[in-house]
């Protein structure tokens, strides 16, 4: 019976459907606003994931691969939700996310492998920047460790300045600043198991996992942010109304900004992975700075 929980859990509340559907409305919701912003056709409900032209997920290997990085992300969502776990279960989490996508477009063989080596490297940034971010939220406690994401009920990561004295108090808030600020920069990028971005398909991998993946991968991202930045929602409906509006609102910047970022085109979006890169590691180095 506890099995039969755990799976229906996993596909449904909070698992990877809620989080998929979560995801394709933001994603349809970016579909619109790029359409405000720049004109054009919108999205056409239940057909954000067409167009291009989509690798077949077909054989046992692809079907093995799209199955464990769908998995991984409502993992990742029943963690974030339940408060189990620590940040660094949820990077590698990501990674798998990230990079057995890469597995399915390989695989695919035609014009779309010579893609691989590009979408290995923005996946390999974004994970590098994950993992900057996790240890550098792990060290806002004076003389503690702390990735648990249990540590974040009712408090955000920036709740622990106010424990730090001195140059330090300094340091600590400048870390987990240019930590939130390259977290956004990351929001702001695709993932790479992302939806078709141009005429020959770039990057798709099988159109309902390519929608599912990206709205998944989506919506977890956003809430991780919330997460960390925010906290938990607070005590009291005063302090849960709150905390709702302030990740509403997050929520609608960043898909706001994504939608506009769509119309500058994809080299611009890839310009900004090594300034995500960058923040992630003067993050970690101010983090640093302040324990020694």
């Amino acid at each position: 019976m506890q099995v039969a929980m755990d799976i229906l859990k996993l596909l449904f509340f909070p698992g990877l459907l809620f989080m998929a559907f979560c995801g394709y409305l933001v994603l349809f919701l970016e579909g619109r606003l790029h359409v405000v912003f720049y004109g054009g056709e919108g999205p056409r409900p239940l057909a954000l994931g067409a167009g291009g032209e989509e690798a077949a997920v077909s054989s046992p290997g692809d079907l093995v691969a799209a199955a464990i990085s769908l998995a991984a992300l409502g993992v990742a969502g029943i963690l974030l939700i339940d408060m189990k776990g620590d940040l660094f279960t949820l990077v590698l989490l990501f990674s798998a996310a990230e990079m057995l996508p890469l597995f399915l477009v390989a695989a695919g063989g035609g014009e779309e492998t010579l893609h691989v080596p590009l979408h290995f490297r923005s996946a390999f940034y974004r994970m590098a920047v994950l993992i900057c971010i996790a240890v550098s939220v792990s060290l806002r406690f004076p003389a503690a460790f702390s990735p648990g994401l249990e540590t974040f009920r009712g408090e955000s990561a920036f709740s622990a300045v106010q424990l730090w004295n001195g140059p330090d108090f300094g340091l600590i808030m400048a870390s987990l600043v240019c930590a939130a600020l390259s977290f956004g920069v990351t929001l702001l990028g695709r993932p790479a198991c992302g939806r078709p971005s141009g005429p020959a398909g770039a990057g798709a991998v099988g159109g309902f996992y390519s929608l599912a993946a990206e709205g998944a991968q989506r919506s977890v991202s956003l809430l991780a942010f919330v997460v960390l930045f925010l906290g938990y929602p607070w005590q009291g409906w005063t302090g849960l109304l709150v905390w709702v509006a302030a990740a509403l609102g997050a929520a609608v910047l960043f898909t706001v900004m994504r939608a506009w970022l769509e119309g500058r085109g994809l080299l611009f979006t890839r310009k900004l992975q090594p300034a995500a890169m960058l923040l992630a590691l003067l993050s970690l180095a101010l983090a640093f700075a302040a324990v020694v």
